[in-house]
């Protein structure tokens, strides 16, 4: 598997499939690249190695916290001296670096991150004029400004997006396991943990592909791609559906029910049980207009599938 600074940068912001990651900490293990790279920076020496210090010592920090609790595996110190070289490697990768046949300086990236919690949704617009709406529980990392080439953004969770056409630089999504690639249109995106990848398109024209699939959809309006883990499969949708809780409404068409109480979950930030296995499996077509209360939404469940709900705190069971 060829190295290049998406691969990079895929693996920096998390989002490698385990293929992808083993290539890169076999490149890593080696302590020497595959290709020659020069940093080109507008900024002096003193203050870029200042920047890549403090992301090393930040990305140190953020490993020590997920590793608390993990069993510790000790290093020989060779491995250790080619890991600090490999972070600053992958740092540089980041957007600073160009091939030694590039001569155009290459700024650098800065990214930022919006993390948002359960029962909170957003907005924001990127610097390209490009418009996002965050569903809740969802995070995007995306650089201040973009780079002269390309418009590249990573999603954790779900997203609508209304990108700013510009036919030289695509715009590309990145999640964990797909890549979706426009020049400007509408369209969103499904990546929770657990479930297949989603891509929704209202308008436009857009190219969606997978890691490790061969496969690639081009998908216009009112079309789905879905990423099985193994190939890409297309459909005929109602696109406004899809859509439609980037304006407070939650429409179940033929769901089931796990899927519904992982929505309600993220919406309301509560725990939902089921009392009963088998209730998983039920299936709900319903609709619920102008941002309902989770009482509402309950209450309209209960009815429609005859079934029982309990809140206590927040904490909702459900059963027969």
């Amino acid at each position: 598997m060829s190295l290049d600074h998406h691969l990079l940068e895929k693996y920096w912001a998390g989002l490698c499939t385990p293929a992808e990651r083993k290539a890169v900490e076999q490149w890593m293990s080696e302590g020497i690249p595959e290709e020659s790279y020069k940093l080109r920076s507008p900024e002096p020496e003193s203050i870029m190695k200042d920047q890549l210090w403090q992301r090393i010592a930040q990305a140190r920090q953020e490993e020590n916290e997920i590793q608390q609790s993990a069993k510790i595996v000790r290093m020989p110190i060779w491995f250790r001296g080619f890991a600090i070289t490999a972070i600053l490697i992958l740092t540089i990768g980041l957007g600073i670096y160009v091939l030694n046949n590039q001569s155009p300086a290459t700024p650098l990236l800065v990214y930022q991150e919006l993390v948002l919690p359960l029962g909170k949704k957003a907005s924001i617009t990127l610097s390209d004029g490009t418009k996002v709406y965050l569903n809740a529980g969802s995070r995007l990392r995306y650089p201040k400004n973009f780079s002269k080439t390309e418009r590249r953004i990573f999603l954790n969770g779900e997203a609508f997006f209304e990108v700013a056409k510009n036919p030289e630089k695509p715009f590309y999504v990145q999640t964990k396991q797909t890549t979706t690639r426009v020049l400007g249109t509408r369209f969103n995106i499904q990546s929770w943990k657990g479930y297949f990848d989603k891509l929704n398109v209202e308008e436009g024209r857009v190219q969606f592909t997978a890691a490790g699939c061969i496969d690639t959809l081009i998908l216009h309006a009112n079309m789905q791609g879905v990423f099985d883990g193994h190939s890409l499969v297309q459909s005929v949708v109602n696109s406004a559906n899809k859509i439609a809780w980037t304006k407070g409404v939650m429409v179940f068409n033929d769901t089931k029910l796990s899927e519904v109480t992982a929505e309600l979950e993220r919406w309301y930030a509560v725990q939902i049980h089921l009392s009963d296995p088998e209730l998983a499996n039920y299936r709900l077509k319903a609709r619920f207009d102008n941002n309902p209360s989770l009482i509402d939404v309950l209450q309209g469940i209960s009815f429609a599938l005859n079934i029982k709900y309990q809140i206590k705190d927040k904490e909702v069971t459900l059963s027969r």
